[in-house]
């Protein structure tokens, strides 16, 4: 089969070799790839290496299910699926044929074409991870309080993959007032129909601006789907001024200069987690615990999915199929993407 290496210096570029047709384990399913999702963790994991160490990075896949495990029950051969490949293990999604734990693998209804389905594995399942394991959400199926209150979020970024999952879980988890920041994707954030209140971060005061806009309301949940060095600071004193509060980000970067207020509460999430996987940076017991709600969430998506009440990122397709793979990920770190994922075209 033809699989894409990618590498970084010393300037982005890729091999496309011929390697074997992996086989999969007792607990994996193989997919014949139809569409590759890139994910700005690509260039992240490839930005120190050379041509001699590339690899190959693609993790979301969207496929048809060729062959099974042993211990595979909920999938078959023909089966139209989605999935979440381990990160920095082999067999990645920018090849024809992938491997993905059946766990993390998930049925494409009907409704859900395969370039939308490979916009889909990382990115919802880092801003579910974040809501209902970092921040504690309630879930979609949990009741609303009597008295009919109901809890503030802020979601930074809300026209990123994951901020736009966010947003939309958050409605689904009946949150409000729910406040989101954008820029560019503002009119596609305004078309989610799921925040009450859309800040522009460009036209500064952000923070004012979001203290305002929650009126009487206590912000004391947070999620920076950007996690830069320009959004935690201003967040957390949005959650300091209503007397603290919690902070997930997403893989955070930290800045040895900016210290938390003592009312602000830091939580992360690294979405490896729904694998188990814990790269030093959660605890055995969080990864354990996220990759089970990974297992039983995927199958609440696409539940989700079919019923329309989780709507899949915009797309654009790369020219090129796997060609066009490297040229896409360049972009993602040269920050020219918004409001939309990036997808290649695999196989047919």
């Amino acid at each position: 089969m033809r699989e894409l290496f990618i590498y970084a210096k010393p300037k982005y570029g890729g091999v496309i070799k011929e390697t074997p047709i992996p086989k999969p384990g007792p607990k994996e399913v193989l997919i014949k790839v139809v569409y590759a999702g890139l994910n700005p963790k690509d260039w992240k994991a490839t930005q120190h290496l050379t041509e001699p160490e590339a690899f190959n990075t693609g993790d979301d896949v969207a496929g048809i299910v060729e062959a099974v495990g042993s211990e595979v029950f909920e999938f078959k051969p023909g089966d139209r699926v989605a999935g979440f490949h381990q990160m920095l293990s082999p067999h990645g999604t920018y090849a024809e044929y992938t491997v993905v734990r059946a766990a993390t693998t998930f049925h494409l209804p009907p409704n859900i074409s395969f370039e939308s389905g490979a916009s889909l594995p990382l990115a919802f399942m880092t801003a579910a991870i974040a809501l209902y394991q970092g921040l504690r959400v309630p879930l979609p199926t949990t009741l609303p309080e009597a008295d009919g209150e109901k809890a503030p979020i802020l979601i930074w970024g809300g026209a990123t993959a994951v901020g736009a999952f966010a947003l939309q879980l958050a409605k689904l988890s009946n949150l409000g007032p729910i406040i989101t920041v954008a820029g560019d994707g503002i009119d596609f954030v305004k078309s989610l129909n799921a925040a009450d209140h859309i800040i522009d971060y460009r036209t500064g005061d952000v923070a004012q601006k979001i203290i305002a806009a929650a009126g009487s309301a206590k912000i004391k949940l947070a999620f920076d789907s950007v996690s830069d060095l320009r959004s935690y600071e201003p967040i957390s004193k949005i959650l300091a001024a209503s007397g603290g509060g919690v902070i997930n980000m997403v893989d955070p970067i930290y800045d040895r200069n900016w210290k938390f207020p003592d009312s602000v509460k830091l939580s992360s999430t690294m979405v490896g987690s729904a694998h188990g996987d814990t790269w030093g940076r959660v605890s055995d017991e969080q990864a354990k615990v996220d990759s089970e709600f990974a297992y039983w969430f995927y199958r609440y998506l696409s539940h989700l999915l079919a019923e329309g009440r989780i709507k899949p990122h915009p797309v654009e397709v790369l020219p090129d199929g796997l060609a066009g793979i490297v040229a896409g990920v360049q972009a993602l770190y040269d920050q020219k993407v918004s409001a939309k994922k990036l997808v290649a075209r695999i196989g047919e």
